[in-house]
């Protein structure tokens, strides 16, 4: 970009940062004058100031020197022609395999995104967030395959699979980088038939979304390095932002990134390089700024939002739940312990491997985890396993670069069998994967089953309530009417004028903690008539039902 082309555009920005007004700016998005509460009128003033310091920014860049001869970049061998056409039908395969039973059972946070944001504008949803469900990115995504293909449940969930395939195809080119278009081939496919990457691909959040970018602005970030283009930088501060906009936790893998970067400037201190500070220029001050530009508009509302969040059930913030959890995954996707245990050993192996050649790629793998766990538990927020999807891709070409590594051990001992002992033990780790993915299909949550169960079951005279996590669901997406209970005498009252009281509750320790009174009354005079089981791990919807107390009469 010429300088003169740099001022022009800096100079624009800076000029509407100080002359349009900040009432304008909601408005002017939402295509009507809504109340302007203090949170919007503070967002328009930081959307002011983040267009004021990004056009600063940009205008600053044309004083920058002319920039020093660049080294020739290290020439990347060409992928042939068979590779090309194995990753396209890998990336075929997996997007049918993702909209197979696309449309089935949403879960709770899936209605949230449904309910709160997809149905929103676009400029509503840009100057909107309530709570965590908001991931930008994925909600306008949301809302145009809304405007496309009309509310439903696969269209909601679409985003998700074209951000699932779309980090298939990214990995391949990760691996393809860091080690061998071989190696990029096989983790793709591990991608391509996993559980997990399935799951994820068909939930409507912003975790498949979290993964791409996260996998993406890696590729980018080790090629910056490498080959000192200002263009790969500029690159990555686009793909980092459109990552924080997709969901809040990629900025533990920008501090990860960040981290790298710093070390390997400490590292390389006495080396001549004069690119060394393009990096933190064109790549994370860039980023940052329009990152800031992004959630100017709704940083007082994400202060507001994350204030108001409350982490219910104790156990879901112990870092040891969690670690069960992941290891229990872990066991799903390689159909059993012991070939998880086997996935583990051969994971251990391309640890060694990338410890001694590509030690940045590993700490692209460990420090964002670590970092967001240290952040997510001093604040008592529960640490969900799914925070840690973003690093899936990393463990991936692990996992194969490890499986290689044994395959060169082999052959060092004096073993050289006729075929590619690492490409067999990779190809049996896929297939052995690939069992797993049908447990992924099916209803996440199956509050539709019971709903179709219990309009076949009510007769005359019977009441169904709602407790807990339920309420939400039935009231807003499916507007039965159904009336919520709170507390033991709203659930008495109500089952003393009713011949038979259905109650349907599900994510049991959230209603242990969040009503432990009515949880307690439910388990000692109602009885299960039903459960209707889905994908997510404790999210089973329970119907159960009490006649009416003898002694109550009529």
């Amino acid at each position: 970009m010429s300088k003169l082309t740099l001022r022009l555009t800096g100079g624009v920005l800076l000029a509407a940062g100080i002359l349009v007004p900040s009432a304008v700016w909601i408005p002017l998005l939402r295509g009507s004058a809504p109340p302007l509460t203090n949170e919007l009128i503070q967002g328009g003033l930081l959307f002011r100031i983040a267009l004021f310091l990004l056009g600063s920014f940009i205008a600053a860049l044309s004083l920058l020197p002319p920039r020093p001869p660049r080294p020739a970049a290290p020439v990347q061998p060409a992928t042939s022609p068979a590779t090309r056409w194995l990753i396209g039908l890998l990336l075929a395969a997996a997007f049918g395999i993702r909209l197979y039973q696309l449309g089935s059972g949403l879960w709770l946070d899936e209605i949230l995104t449904y309910v709160n944001y997809a149905r929103l504008s676009f400029g509503e949803n840009v100057t909107t967030y309530s709570n965590e469900n908001q991931h930008f990115l994925y909600s306008l995504m949301a809302h145009a395959c809304f405007l496309l293909f009309g509310e439903n449940a696969w269209a909601l969930r679409l985003p998700a699979v074209l951000f699932g395939v779309g980090s298939i195809w990214a990995l391949f080119l990760l691996g393809k980088y860091a080690a061998s278009a071989r190696e990029g081939l096989f983790a793709a496919a591990l991608f391509a038939f996993s559980y997990h990457h399935v799951w994820f691909s068909q939930n409507a959040r912003g975790y498949s979304g979290l993964l791409f970018w996260t996998i993406l602005s890696s590729l980018f970030f080790l090629r910056a390095l490498e080959e000192d283009r200002r263009g790969l930088w500029v690159a990555y501060a686009i793909a980092v932002t459109l990552g924080v906009y997709t969901h809040i936790t990629m900025a533990f893998v920008i501090i990860g990134q960040l981290l790298t970067y710093a070390w390997i400037l400490y590292a390389k201190r006495r080396e001549d390089w004069p690119r060394r500070w393009d990096g933190f220029i064109f790549g994370f001050c860039l980023g940052g700024l329009l990152t800031f530009q992004l959630h100017a508009l709704v940083f007082p509302q994400i202060r507001s939002g994350m204030a108001r969040t409350v982490s219910v059930v104790d156990a879901w913030k112990r870092p040891l739940w969690a670690l069960f959890e992941i290891a229990r995954g872990l066991g799903e996707n390689f159909a059993g312990t012991f070939v998880a245990i086997v996935a583990l050993t051969v994971f251990g192996a391309g640890l060694y491997s990338y410890a001694r050649k590509r030690p940045a790629l590993l700490s692209l793998l460990f420090l964002p985890p670590l970092i967001g766990a240290a952040v997510v538990l001093n604040a008592g927020h529960h640490i969900w396993p799914r925070f840690f999807f973003f690093a899936f891709g990393f463990g991936a070409l692990v996992v194969v670069r490890g499986a290689m590594v044994m395959e060169e051990w082999v052959a060092a001992a004096g073993w050289r069998p006729r075929l590619s002992l690492g490409s067999i033990l990779c190809g049996l780790l896929v297939l052995v994967s690939a069992a797993s993915v049908p447990f992924a299909f099916g209803p996440k949550q199956d509050y539709g089953g019971a709903l179709s169960y219990l309009e076949t079951e009510q007769r005359p005279g019977d009441t169904v309530v709602t407790a807990g996590l339920t309420t939400f669901t039935y009231r807003t997406l499916y507007q039965t009417g159904w009336k919520s209970v709170e507390s033991p005498n709203e659930l008495s009252a109500i089952r003393s004028q009713s011949r038979r009281t259905f109650v349907v509750y599900t994510l049991k320790p959230v209603l242990d903690s969040m009503f432990p009174e009515v949880a307690s009354m439910l388990d000692r005079e109602f009885k299960i008539v039903k459960q209707f089981r889905g994908t997510l791990q404790s999210g089973t919807v329970t119907v159960c039902m009490a006649e009416r107390d003898p002694g109550q009469g009529l």
